[in-house]
């Protein structure tokens, strides 16, 4: 079971960085990728107050004088925290419509949140965009079935897909699936359960060209 759930934050540098990419890089397809224990975060700020959010795309952002976006939070909205760079942190901002805001935001603006959660809520239907993931159980309580399907949509009718179809292991923090496979082609994924949110990276073998099962997921309601 995975208990409390809390960022290691460091004062100067970024924690678990990506390799080969600048460390000041905060970016959507990288974000799920982090080899870090995410967290959960509200926004700190008056009624009313904009929390704006900070480019990666000059060398000298998110604190350079021109780094500031148009784009804001408010206060009490969650995030997704995963790396810090020195008074910044990396986070995803997913609303309940619409597509997701990634970027940097000033650190003394986020209270993170402590989670005990249990394995079991993994068990459901998820989603994100035309993604869709089903996990369901097995005989044994650290065995879970995963079934899946991606999307790649270029120009016209080519479209790629792949799919996840098999089981995925507990190893106290995440489920893995298929980690333990020799092959270097294989199909590899790691699932990672935060409130209400399904974090999804892929090795990029899961499907045809461009597709990936890598994003945040949120669980489908029933109505």
């Amino acid at each position: 079971m995975k208990l409390i759930l809390m960022i290691l934050f460091l004062s100067t540098q970024i924690f678990a960085q990506t390799d080969g990419n600048p460390v000041n890089w905060c970016r959507n397809g990288l974000f799920p990728r982090e080899n870090v224990d995410f967290s959960l975060g509200t926004i700190k700020a008056k009624k009313g107050e904009k929390v704006y959010f900070f480019t990666d795309e000059r060398s000298e952002c998110p604190g350079g004088k021109k780094c500031q976006t148009r784009s804001y939070i408010l206060a009490n909205d969650e995030v997704i925290v995963s790396l810090k760079f020195g008074n910044y942190s990396c986070v995803w901002y997913q609303p309940k419509k619409g597509a997701e805001t990634v970027g940097w935001i000033r650190s003394d603006k986020l209270e993170l949140v402590n989670m005990i959660q249990s394995i079991d809520e993994y068990v459901g239907k998820w989603s994100f965009y035309d993604n869709e993931i089903e996990i369901s159980k097995t005989g044994n309580r650290s065995v879970f079935n995963i079934s899946g399907m991606a999307f790649w949509k270029g120009m016209g009718d080519n479209i790629h897909t792949g799919e996840l179809e098999g089981v995925a292991k507990w190893n106290d923090s995440k489920l893995l699936f298929n980690h333990e496979a020799k092959d270097e082609y294989a199909c590899k994924a790691t699932l990672d359960l935060l409130g209400i949110f399904l974090i999804v990276s892929d090795n990029l073998n899961c499907g045809g060209a461009n597709v990936t099962f890598t994003g945040v997921y949120r669980k489908n309601v029933k109505r």
